[in-house]
């Protein structure tokens, strides 16, 4: 990513550990973007710079630690999170939802100042994401019902997942609830996390089977970290305009879909 909007050695560290802390938690709540929280964090360009590069194998080390760091802070988050994520943020809903809207607009000075001067393909590309957003926002809710967690399915949602969390402003989770695959994810990491902590030692075959879920979702995550950060990182560089004002507009979008916290936090809700 040529210019400034890929300098990955200009990161922070204590950006990228909150920003990996808030996507992870992000992550496991349906209509709030990863991606947002990673804009709002002030270090969205420079990790789909670093993951580009890694996608492509030709990483920097500067790269590879800031890849590392967000995916630690976000895996911790996760990890310990997914069992009881849904009942807190249903039983704080407003104080849990006007977090993530503070970040979302906490973010809009950061992402302003990189659009810089104010163009007409940058409006274009701020009005395509916003009413994107908004059209998302105000879509009929999605069945929460589970449905078949098939490799193939896992997969695909994996793919799906991942790619919509690189996009500020679209929830991975709520894909995972849209594909009903939301409920046994979640099981299935806070299934890891019991096996490991279990109190008589390591249940082997409780992870074995957590990860017949979590293998194929994981490869459908990877597929998309090859293609979608590589196709970010090039509009960034080379349809730079648009893509700033339509992440800016995605990021504006994103409020619509959590105010006013009315969504289930497992069933309906929009994308954030």
């Amino acid at each position: 990513m040529a210019r400034d909007v890929g300098e990955i050695g200009s990161w922070s560290p204590v950006r990228a550990l909150a920003g990996g802390a808030l996507a992870g938690l992000a992550n496991l709540v349906p209509g709030v973007s990863g991606g947002t929280m990673l804009l709002a964090a002030g270090v969205y360009p420079q990790c789909i710079e670093a993951l580009a590069s890694i996608s492509t194998m030709r990483p920097s080390l500067a790269a590879i630690k800031l890849v590392g760091v967000v995916a630690l802070s976000a895996g911790v988050v996760i990890l310990f999170a997914a069992g009881w994520i849904g009942d807190l943020v249903e039983a704080n809903r407003w104080m849990a939802y006007s977090l993530f809207m503070g970040a979302t607009l906490g973010g809009v000075p950061t992402l302003w100042r990189m659009v810089g001067r104010i163009t007409g393909r940058a409006c274009a590309g701020s009005a395509v994401g916003f009413a994107l957003m908004l059209a998302l926002a105000t879509a009929p809710g999605a069945a929460s019902s589970e449905t078949g967690t098939s490799p193939a399915v896992l997969f695909l949602v994996g793919l799906a997942a991942f790619a919509a969390t690189l996009l500020p402003g679209l929830s991975g989770a709520y894909l995972l609830v849209v594909s009903g695959q939301y409920v046994a994810i979640l099981a299935a990491v806070d299934s890891v996390k019991a096996g490991f902590l279990a109190g008589a030692g390591i249940v082997w075959a409780q992870i074995g089977a957590a990860a017949q879920v979590l293998v194929p979702f994981a490869a459908g995550m990877l597929a998309a970290l090859a293609g979608m950060s590589s196709l970010i990182r090039w509009l960034l560089e080379h349809r730079r305009e648009p893509m700033l004002g339509f992440l800016l507009g995605l990021l504006l979008g994103a409020v619509p879909g959590l105010w006013p916290f009315q969504a289930s936090a497992s069933g309906t809700g929009a994308s954030g």
